[in-house]
């Protein structure tokens, strides 16, 4: 199975969009070189083979697009058991080296927003994880499925509880953060008062939310005379 995957995956590489990632991406992976789209492409045909189940339980991870493939054929099987599915993306999170891996793959599992107290509870561990996408990876899911009426306060509260200064980390807070300015102003701006966040995430998260165009021009002076300077 994983020579048949290769053989089509392999047949999709760029040498130019090789060169493109390999300065955007930095990975310990070899990276091919495939687009997005030919890669969601092939992974929704891919999940319809009857034997896909055979390649998630033995699949390799030698390139950058092996680890972006399995994630988006995993995303693709909507009739698993969501307990499955933790099971075959649990392995999968620890492989993750770069933020591309994270946030390509946070956002694929839309069985997620059906069950967000069950993943909310089984990712949990990945908060406190040492591993500084496991981090980011548990911060981008908050930002993903998270954010919204029932969950915002929950999940800034969790963030602002997460210990800071990993780069990466620290990044998708912001970004995070932001987000929750832009959905729910009223609910994340007390929290960004409060300033639980280290000088750098703070005043990223301003950034971030005045770069947006669904901020007001009377919020974005309010947002930008918080800065911690």
């Amino acid at each position: 199975m994983n020579t048949f995957i290769n053989k089509k995956l392999y047949a999709l590489a760029e040498s130019d969009y090789k060169a493109f990632s390999q300065r955007l991406i930095s990975t310990n992976y070899e990276i091919v070189g495939i687009r997005m789209p030919a890669l969601k492409k092939l992974a929704k045909e891919l999940a319809k083979n009857p034997d896909i189940e055979i390649y998630l339980k033995n699949a390799e991870y030698v390139v950058y697009e092996h680890i972006l493939l399995y994630g988006l054929i995993l995303g693709q099987m909507k009739k698993l058991p969501l307990e499955t599915v933790f099971e075959y993306l649990d392995p999968l999170i620890l492989r993750f080296d770069n933020w591309a891996h994270v946030d390509t793959l946070a956002s694929t599992f839309k069985i997620f927003e059906k069950y967000p107290d069950k993943v909310f509870e089984h990712f949990l561990p990945l908060k406190t994880d040492k591993g500084e996408f496991t981090k980011r990876f548990f911060v981008i899911l908050l930002m993903d499925y998270f954010m919204d009426e029932i969950h915002i306060d929950m999940a800034l509260q969790q963030m602002s509880e997460m210990e800071q200064g990993q780069y990466y980390v620290d990044m998708a807070m912001a970004w995070a953060i932001s987000v929750g300015l832009v959905k729910h102003y009223d609910r994340t701006l007390p929290v960004l008062t409060q300033k639980l966040f280290s000088k750098f995430v703070h005043n990223k998260a301003i950034q971030k939310a005045r770069e947006s165009y669904r901020i007001t021009p009377k919020v974005k002076e309010i947002l930008q005379d918080m800065k911690i300077k």
